[in-house]
C-alpha cells in the first residue's frame, strides 16, 4: 500500500468515526431529555397515587365521622320517639319497653375504632405499596 492510499483510508475512517460520534452525542442529548421527561412523569404519577391514597384515607375518615355522628344523634332521636311509643304502650300493654330501647350495631371489623388508627393503618399500607413500586424502577 502506498502512503497516499493509507492516508486516504485513515481520513475516511476518521470521518466515519466523527460522524458516529456526532450521532451518539445527538442521541445522548435526546435520551437525556427523554429521561428527564419520564422522570417528571413518574414523579407526577407517584404524587397522583399519593393523592389517591390520601383521598381514600379522607373518605374513610369522613365515613367513620358520619357514622359516629349518626350514632351520636340516633339515641336522641330514639328518646324523642320513645315518648309517643310509651303512650302507645300504655294503650297496648303487650308491647315491652325493651323493644323500644336503643341497641348498638356492631362495628365493622376492618375499621379501627379511632380515626387516628385508621389513618396510621392506611398510611402504612400506602408506604408499603410505594416501597414495592420503588423496587421496580429500572433507571
Amino acid at each position: 500500500m502506498s502512503g497516499a492510499t493509507k492516508l486516504e483510508q485513515l481520513q475516511q475512517k476518521k470521518a466515519e468515526l466523527e460522524t458516529t460520534l456526532k450521532s451518539l452525542k445527538d442521541k445522548e442529548k435526546t435520551l437525556g431529555a427523554d429521561v428527564k421527561i419520564l422522570e417528571e412523569e413518574v414523579a407526577i404519577q407517584e404524587i397522583e397515587e399519593q393523592l389517591k391514597a390520601k383521598r381514600a384515607i379522607v373518605k374513610r375518615l369522613e365515613s367513620k365521622q358520619r357514622g359516629l355522628k349518626k350514632r351520636l344523634k340516633s339515641p336522641k332521636k330514639k328518646s324523642k320517639e320513645k315518648a309517643p311509643a310509651a303512650e302507645e304502650s300504655e294503650e297496648q300493654p303487650e308491647k315491652s319497653e325493651s323493644s323500644l330501647e336503643w341497641t348498638e350495631a356492631p362495628e365493622p371489623e376492618e375499621l379501627p375504632e379511632k380515626p387516628e388508627e385508621l389513618a396510621e393503618q392506611l398510611e402504612a399500607q400506602f408506604e408499603e405499596q410505594m416501597k414495592k413500586k420503588k423496587k421496580r424502577k429500572w433507571f
